[in-house]
């Protein structure tokens, strides 16, 4: 779940961040009223905390399945419960 979370809250917040420079940068040059610079930080904010977010979720959950990994037992190892003496 963190590694799913991970990506779609780094999809999102990078999805932000270009939406504010698409919009409120880039399609508001040589144009008198610069208000939505202003107006669309929010929308700014928003992305950078869904990026540090989505970051921090998706190399926990890298960190994680790589250790549940190097603890699991081998393929050819008993089961438990498994009788030995046969």
């Amino acid at each position: 779940m963190a590694l799913v979370f991970g990506a779609l809250a780094t999809a999102v917040g990078l999805w932000s961040i270009a939406a504010y420079f698409l919009e409120a940068v880039i399609a508001r040059v040589g144009e008198p009223d610069q208000s939505l610079l202003f107006w669309y930080l929010p929308l700014l904010f928003i992305g950078i905390i869904g990026l540090i977010l989505g970051v921090a979720a998706g190399t926990w959950g890298v960190w994680r399945r790589k250790r549940r990994l190097e603890q699991a037992p081998p393929a050819d190892a008993p089961a438990v419960g498994d009788r030995l003496d046969r």
